[in-house]
């Protein structure tokens, strides 16, 4: 898939919810539940105390056009509060170890676990 926007990294595609969701909780963001309006969406609040910590949703899936632009404005959000870019956002959020691979980062740089071929 193509982005008409340019500045969107490619590699949100391969972003997975269970990925976005350990490294806000590995950075302590505070896990509020589901959306009330959408229980599709996790919604989750900033680290620290005061009412200037974003709240950001993390879509159960990301197979389809909503789900894509929720996990771009996730990773936006993310960089904006913590002062990064977000490509470095993103392939920080790809090296979450995989749920079924607790040791297996997940990404473009790393062996997806198919068979080589001898």
């Amino acid at each position: 898939m193509k982005f008409r926007n340019p500045w969107i990294d490619p590699r949100i595609l391969q972003v997975r919810p269970s990925d976005a969701e350990a490294y806000l909780r590995q950075r302590g963001w505070k896990f509020l539940g589901p959306a009330e309006d959408n229980p599709a969406l996790l919604l989750f609040d900033g680290p620290g105390e005061g009412d200037t910590n974003p709240l950001v949703l993390v879509p159960l899936r990301t197979d389809q056009g909503p789900g894509i632009q929720r996990m771009v404005d996730l990773v936006t959000e993310v960089a904006l509060f913590e002062d990064r870019y977000a490509g470095d956002v993103l392939t920080e959020i790809l090296q979450q170890p995989a749920q079924d691979q607790a040791s297996a980062p997940n990404g473009p740089q790393h062996a997806s676990g198919a068979a080589t071929v001898k």
